[in-house]
């Protein structure tokens, strides 16, 4: 639990169930959690008094946001144990992070857990990999070209999760930053949050030539328990990872499809 905090900075009361209690779960419920889902009985169970007990005993660090469950991170005694065990990542960690940046940070770290935690695959945290202020924040770059998560695999994969709409000044000039930085057949993977951002994306990727480029709505990834096509410009250019949902609860699939090994446990 300590490495996980210190690997995605913060979180919630519900994934950290997910993580370390209800692991034999079924891959939905389990990707509630990672989405932070809780009841409030999860209040009075033994996990989260052993919560209390590691931040009153200076391993952990418990904040308190409006409308979110209690929110964990990794505190100073907690990240010398990791170093004692020789199980750091050997980064500072991160032990606060302002609300505005709260719900990103959620989404980002959900998208990780299902990536991680389900199918197994090594990823890499934009923490691991760029420079953070000691408020919480990333430090300023005037094109950043860094993603969110970066999936380690022989068809690299960069992950973006949008919870709200740049702007097309802005998405080309990232996308630009990507052509320099990508090598080989590496993508770039969206998650957007907001109505009509797969259009929307979509288009852009179509205006500026960006062939690289794929969503996916947020929400259909976690109905799918990551197993939603991520789209690209064209019809036919698609990015999934493990086989295609049941058609239930999945989008069209089209093909080809360039399918990311890894079976769903």
């Amino acid at each position: 639990m300590l490495s996980h905090l210190e690997k995605w900075g913060i979180l919630g009361l519900g994934q950290l169930f997910g993580i370390a209690v209800e692991t034999e779960a079924g891959p939905q419920a389990r990707v509630a959690r990672f989405f932070n889902e809780f009841e409030r009985a999860d209040y009075g169970r033994w996990f989260t008094h052993r919560l209390i007990t590691l931040c009153r005993s200076g391993q952990l660090k418990g904040h308190s946001y409006v409308n979110h469950p209690k929110m964990f991170t990794l505190a100073e005694r907690g990240h010398a144990e990791l170093e004692r065990r020789s199980l750091s990542l050997g980064h500072r960690y991160r032990d606060s992070l302002s609300e505005e940046l709260l719900s990103h940070e959620l989404h980002v770290a959900a998208v990780g857990l299902v990536l991680t935690e389900l199918y197994g695959l090594r990823v890499r945290t934009e923490r691991e990999r760029y420079v953070w202020t000691g408020r919480g924040g990333r430090s300023p770059a005037p094109v950043r070209a860094v993603s969110d998560l970066w999936v380690v695999d022989t068809q690299p994969k960069a992950i973006e999760v949008e919870m709200s709409k740049k702007s097309e000044t802005r998405y080309k000039e990232i996308w630009d930053a990507y052509r320099l930085r990508l090598e080989g057949n590496a993508v770039v993977l969206y998650l957007t949050a907001w109505p009509d951002g797969v259009r929307c994306i979509r288009r852009l990727a179509r205006q500026f030539h960006a062939s690289f480029i794929h969503v996916c709505g947020l929400a259909e990834f976690r109905q799918t328990c990551g197993r939603a096509p991520f789209l690209g410009a064209h019809d036919g250019q698609v990015v999934s990872f493990g086989p295609a949902a049941p058609a239930a609860v999945a989008a069209p699939r089209l093909v080809p499809a360039l399918t990311l090994g890894g079976a769903l446990v």
